[in-house]
């Protein structure tokens, strides 16, 4: 029996749910890299929007949203990867072959998406780390789970300990001027090409960023891949009691907010000391990923209690949907900001960038609704799930009804 793409019936509906949460979360945070030249903004030792409504913004970013959406899509990544290696064993097919083809044009797709719109992309990421998974997804669900303690742990305590050194040996304060400086040229120079440059000197400047900011590609491989390890060992694990995940809820929300609010406590200190780095370099690491399974866990009782049914239909509708809605956010922004488009680079603060996030994510929800009471899966999954599995999945629904 040949191995095919998930079947309406098949789908695990709080999945996409999540899956739909995850893809504006990530919105939200990549909206400030759309919009403006937001790793130099973060280099600078000060606000570079420094009105007291973006700056609260920015803090609340911070702690509700950075660093906990995109380790909630490599939870999911993982689930789906025990998933497809469970269906094609019942099926008795090799995993393997499929599940390679599938991480192939997964990268050909962020590599497209790199040099032709944003240079942020994640899906290079997922392709590498959902390799190392051919490694890992038969592990016993126990091995997979401590696994990822041990390494979300070490890498959180090794990328705090690298950020304390170098405020403590007094580097950071001895080049803080000069780094300033160099930040600052930067974020004029980013403005200038991406608000007036053509498409060519874009997309050099986007190769330029993309090869700036994988400096450490092992490093981010290493921070990713526990949350793959906790999708794989929830997939496989696959039934929880509701009092199970209370206390996960509770273990999760202590972890997570507690280490979050630590770079909110000392945000008076940054660029004075050691403290506000330190704290954010703990939260973002460690604390995104106890956010993100804080957030899973209270989807998860949500949608179990019958709470927020509606408003979690329509996240189904996008997490349905989320590989071409995460691409479209790309065009949709890239033709906003840059100068191909309306040329608006540089122009808007990180409250605005909130607003224009909600307002793309809201035009999203509609079309993913329409769409699929038309169709049975997004455009892009279409494409996808034809270059893996080698056949023309039906893409039109027999007849138009209710998604």
């Amino acid at each position: 029996m040949k191995l095919t793409p998930v079947k309406d019936h098949e789908r695990i509906q709080s999945l996409d749910i999540m899956r739909g949460i995850a893809i504006f979360g990530i919105l939200l945070v990549n909206m400030k890299s759309f919009s403006g030249p937001d790793s130099p903004i973060r280099a600078l030792s000060y606000e570079y929007f420094n009105e007291p409504y973006n700056v609260w913004t920015n803090v609340l970013l911070e702690f509700f949203v950075q660093g906990n959406f995109i380790t909630m899509f490599s939870f999911l990544f993982g689930f789906g990867i025990v998933l497809m290696a469970e269906r094609a064993a019942e099926k008795n097919r090799s995993f393997a072959p499929v599940f390679l083809r599938r991480q192939f044009v997964l990268l050909i797709f962020g590599i497209l998406h790199v040099l032709l719109f944003w240079y942020g992309d994640i899906l290079i990421m997922y392709a590498v780390v959902g390799l190392l998974m051919l490694v890992f997804y038969r592990f016993p669900r126990n091995v997979l789970l401590i696994t990822g303690l041990v390494l979300i742990t070490a890498y959180s305590l090794f990328m705090t300990t690298l950020t304390y050194n170098y405020w403590t040996s007094g580097t950071a304060l001895a080049y803080q001027s000069t780094q300033n400086e160099l930040q600052e040229q930067e974020i004029q120079q980013s403005i200038k090409i991406y608000s007036e440059g053509t498409f060519v000197e874009i997309m050099q400047e986007r190769i330029r960023e993309w090869t700036d900011l994988n400096r450490y590609f092992l490093f981010f491989i290493t921070g990713l891949l526990p949350m793959f390890l906790f999708g794989a060992f929830a997939a496989k694990k696959r039934t929880f009691t509701n009092r199970g995940l209370w206390k996960l809820w509770l273990l999760s929300l202590i972890l997570g907010a507690g280490s979050k609010i630590l770079p909110v406590i000392f945000f008076p200190y940054k660029g004075e000391d050691w403290r506000y780095d330190t704290a954010m370099s703990w939260g973002y690491e460690f604390g995104g990923a106890m956010m993100s399974i804080f957030y899973i866990c209270s989807i998860v009782l949500l949608y179990r209690g019958g709470k927020f049914k509606r408003l979690f239909n329509y996240f189904q509708f996008t997490g349905r949907m989320a590989f071409t809605n995460y691409l479209t956010q790309s065009i949709i922004a890239t033709t906003i900001f840059y100068s191909y488009g309306f040329g608006l680079y540089g122009e808007y603060g990180p409250l605005t960038g909130v607003f224009i996030a909600a307002a793309i994510f809201t035009l999203q929800v509609l079309f993913s609704k329409w769409w699929l009471q038309r169709y049975t899966m997004g455009p892009l999954e279409w494409v996808w799930r034809t270059l893996t599995y080698g056949k023309k999945p039906r893409l039109k629904r027999a007849e138009t009804s209710n998604a």
